[in-house]
């Protein structure tokens, strides 16, 4: 999913993917994330983050570059939204 957002007069353009299950135990439900990256250029053509070199922008990370995992698309906006002003001068 791609949105484009205007961060201090700025288009700035998200990516948000989804992250592959993770299974705590045989007896637990999948739980699905996301993650999401930020541009200052539209991504064009984007297939996936998996191919090298085809990253469509800055991740949104923790730490030692540990993507930042969100629990919807809407949760990783709402993030972007909050954090990007301090990013994007």
């Amino acid at each position: 999913m791609t949105e484009k957002i205007i961060v201090n007069g700025k288009e700035v353009w998200l990516v948000i993917e989804p992250r592959e299950a993770t299974h705590t135990s045989a007896h637990s439900i999948p739980t699905e994330y996301f993650i999401a990256y930020y541009a200052l250029q539209e991504p064009g053509v984007y297939t996936s983050p998996h191919e090298p070199g085809k990253t469509p922008g800055t991740l949104f990370a923790e730490k030692e570059d540990e993507p930042i995992l969100f629990l919807s698309p809407v949760a990783a906006v709402e993030y972007a939204v909050e954090k990007l002003p301090g990013i994007v001068m």
